[in-house]
C-alpha cells in the first residue's frame, strides 16, 4: 500500500513541476469595484503542498520579478541627446571625485596636483 501511495505522490509531484506556471482562477470583476478589474489581469502564483512538503512556483515568481520592458520612443535619440544625458566621466567633463583623487592633499590648496616625493638613489657600497 505504501509503494502505491509513493508512486502516486511522485507522479503528482512530477506533474506539478512539469506543468510550469499555475494561475489561480479569477472571478469576473463586479461593476461597482474598480480594484477587482486591476487584480483580474495580474496572475496569481499558486504553491502546491504534497505530504507536508511545499513546492513553490518559481517560474511564476520569476516572471513577476522580471523588469517591465521599456516603451520605445517613436524616434530614436541622436548622439547629442545621448551625450547630454551621459555621466560626466564618460563624456570627459569635470568630475568632482576624479579631481579630488587627482589632487590628493592639494585639493583646494594648490593648482598643482599632489605628486609623490622623488625617489632617492642610494649607491651600493
Amino acid at each position: 500500500m505504501n509503494l502505491g501511495r509513493l508512486i502516486v505522490v511522485v507522479f503528482v509531484a512530477f506533474a506539478s513541476m512539469s506543468a510550469g506556471v499555475a494561475y489561480a482562477q479569477t472571478a469576473a470583476p463586479r461593476a461597482g469595484s474598480s480594484g477587482a478589474a486591476a487584480s483580474a489581469t495580474k496572475p496569481v502564483c499558486v504553491d502546491a503542498e504534497v505530504d507536508g512538503q511545499r513546492a513553490l512556483s518559481y517560474d511564476c515568481l520569476s516572471s513577476q520579478l522580471k523588469p517591465k520592458p521599456a516603451v520605445q520612443a517613436a524616434a530614436s535619440r541622436t548622439a547629442a541627446e545621448a551625450a547630454a544625458n551621459a555621466p560626466s566621466n564618460r563624456v570627459g567633463t569635470f568630475n568632482l571625485s576624479t579631481e579630488r583623487n587627482r589632487f590628493g592633499a592639494n585639493w583646494g590648496n594648490s593648482v598643482t596636483p599632489q605628486r609623490p616625493a622623488a625617489p632617492v638613489a642610494v649607491p651600493p657600497k
